[in-house]
């Protein structure tokens, strides 16, 4: 079966050229802006939504601020204008797969869209970690703190995951970019502290030690053993 995208952009050109170009191999649905997405996104299930940042009402951080709200898990690749620099990042570090700048060549689309599935399409089946009253379920990919539910992002609950499997092993942050979010990212290596510091918050909220993200200082982060 075909994976299923939804392309989300308010410029009918833009639409038609994605279409075109991943309709051989995927199954395409197609919005033209952000209160039309999230009634597709609602009405059935995704395997990606490719979303354009900068649309007229609901711009594409508001949807992906919602779908997360509304536990709609579906991964998400911006769409974005080469300036817009801080929109990249504030989406990205609100918990985007990937980004796609335009103008593209349609073999990064496909290959970034590729890139994600692969990420996210690997569950580990039957498996759940609990330490010290955190409780991590990777089947279901939700995260609990004595029974309550910790909000995280996809990217956010990939990093813990990672760390957790891994306990007292240190990772660059290099390392962390590859394996979380995927070896042609682009992205800067702050965006990692970013995480871990959204992380260190919930654990905070939630009641549960923020420094068992222990900082490895010049190189990285580890899941702290005693």
């Amino acid at each position: 079966m075909r994976a299923s995208i939804l392309i989300v952009d308010d410029e009918k050109e833009m639409l038609d050229l994605l279409t075109w170009i991943l309709r051989g191999e995927f199954e395409i649905i197609t919005a033209s802006d952000g209160e039309e997405a999230l009634e597709r996104l609602r009405e059935r299930d995704f395997d990606l939504c490719l979303l354009d940042i900068m649309m007229p009402g609901r711009d594409g951080l508001d949807v992906l601020k919602t779908m997360q709200k509304e536990k709609i898990d579906v991964p998400v690749i911006f769409l974005t204008a080469r300036a817009e620099t801080e929109d990249r990042v504030e989406g990205l570090e609100q918990g985007a797969d990937d980004y796609i700048v335009k103008p593209f060549e349609p073999r990064e689309v496909i290959a970034r869209i590729r890139s994600v599935l692969r990420r996210t399409s690997r569950r580990e089946a039957g498996e759940r970690i609990t330490v010290d009253g955190l409780v991590l379920d990777l089947t279901g990919r939700t995260a609990r703190v004595r029974g309550r539910e910790l909000k995280l992002t996809r990217i956010e609950f990939d990093l813990l995951s990672l760390l957790i499997r891994h306990p007292g092993r240190a990772f660059s942050r290099e390392e962390l970019l590859e394996k979380v979010w995927g070896l042609d990212f682009l992205g800067d290596e702050r965006t990692v502290d970013t995480h871990v510091k959204n992380l260190r918050e919930k654990f905070r909220t939630a009641g549960y030690p923020p420094e068992s993200i222990e900082t490895v200082w010049g190189f990285g982060y580890k899941w702290r053993t005693s």
